[in-house]
């Protein structure tokens, strides 16, 4: 059996982003995805990808989580945390429980995954921790305030985690709008007017979730070894 290279934890793998990454680096690396949907993890695990099942919201299982991950397939040579959670409201409609997890998931969870990457038990002296953040961290728009504050977090993070925990890399990618589930789930905004509109809007075309792990690829490879604390916008050239 050829020698693997390396060992990859997805966070979020169930869909989208995630479950694309998951299945690009089983291509050639030990894959762990971490999910809460077990049905979705049954289809990654039918094609040899480790799985654990968790909601990142579980703030106290994410420490667990990480060695379960290492005493199966060995240290992490990269994190990719692409668990998200959008929320398409006027701030005086939000709910305490709708921001509560709206920032646990996309703030709270991943400065834990991150704050034990960097134990060495956990990951190789040059391992990369990535995180999907959005071109909304810095272009708030009204109805997805909180969500894009959660993503301007999440930059913060990955900026200060280049410095602390080097010589480990930390990066992100920031796609604008992809057609995915979470999307989907707002048909009614994103319908065919919307997409003619931001195909006029983004010089390159329209991104896709295979440009965006593209770009997480190379962001996680060797060749970008001395790319560390940068968010790298994948939209298109819409919010040009």
């Amino acid at each position: 059996m050829a020698e693997i290279a390396g060992h990859i934890l997805v966070v979020g793998a169930s869909s989208g982003i995630g479950r694309a990454v998951a299945e690009r680096f089983a291509e050639e690396r030990s894959v762990t995805a971490v999910a809460r949907r077990t049905d979705r993890l049954a289809d990654l695990a039918a094609a040899g990808i480790a799985t654990i099942a968790v909601d990142v919201t579980d703030l106290a299982a994410i420490g667990g989580v990480l060695q379960a991950a290492v005493a199966d397939r060995g240290p992490l040579t990269g994190l990719v945390y692409c668990a998200g959670v959008q929320l398409i409201k006027p701030m005086r409609s939000l709910g305490v429980e709708e921001v509560e997890r709206l920032y646990k998931t996309n703030l709270v969870a991943p400065t834990l995954f991150a704050a034990a990457f960097g134990n060495a038990r956990i990951s190789t002296r040059d391992a990369v921790f990535c995180a999907v953040s959005s071109v909304a961290a810095q272009r708030p728009e009204p109805a997805i305030v909180p969500y894009a504050a959660s993503k301007a977090g999440l930059d913060a993070l990955i900026r200060g985690l280049a410095r602390e925990l080097a010589p480990r890399r930390a990066v992100a990618v920031a796609p604008g709008w992809l057609d995915t589930e979470m999307t989907q789930a707002h048909a009614r905004l994103y319908g065919d007017a919307f997409k003619a509109e931001l195909e006029k809007r983004s010089p390159a075309g329209v991104a896709t979730v295979t440009s965006v792990v593209d770009a997480i690829v190379f962001l996680m490879s060797p060749q970008a070894r001395h790319v560390t604390g940068e968010i790298l916008r994948v939209d298109g050239g819409a919010t040009l």
